[in-house]
């Protein structure tokens, strides 16, 4: 039981339209620090915009949305269910931590690499 769900369709696709934002905007900050100006200030805001990009790419890939895992909720098409198995949920707030954990070094990761450019 290495994998469960708790987002499927229309949130997945939600996601993959919010990972490519997140991508756009990580590219337009990058661009501007490496041309124009690099203070601090920029630098946080490639980390939040680097996480905006992360989180929703490692949910599609993992088919688990992290507040829905929290909170105990599963919306696997239609509307949100309350997710009632604890194996389930235990593995889904796992999973949750993981992808925070990843999305915070990449985003901190590619934030000190552009920082030292």
């Amino acid at each position: 039981m290495d994998a469960c769900p708790n987002i499927a369709g229309r949130e997945i696709k939600r996601r993959i339209t919010f990972g490519y934002i997140g991508l756009i905007m990580t590219l337009l900050v990058t661009g501007y620090v490496l041309f124009f100006e690099s203070n601090i200030y920029l630098h946080v805001l490639i980390f939040f915009t680097s996480m905006s990009m992360a989180v929703p790419f490692f949910e599609v890939k993992s088919e688990t949305c992290i507040v829905n895992a929290f909170l105990g909720l599963k919306n696997m098409g239609q509307k949100y269910q309350k997710e009632n198995d604890a194996g389930y949920l235990k593995i889904q707030r796992k999973t949750s931590f993981s992808i925070l954990l990843k999305s915070i070094l990449i985003s901190f990761g590619l934030a000190i690499i552009i920082f030292y450019v």
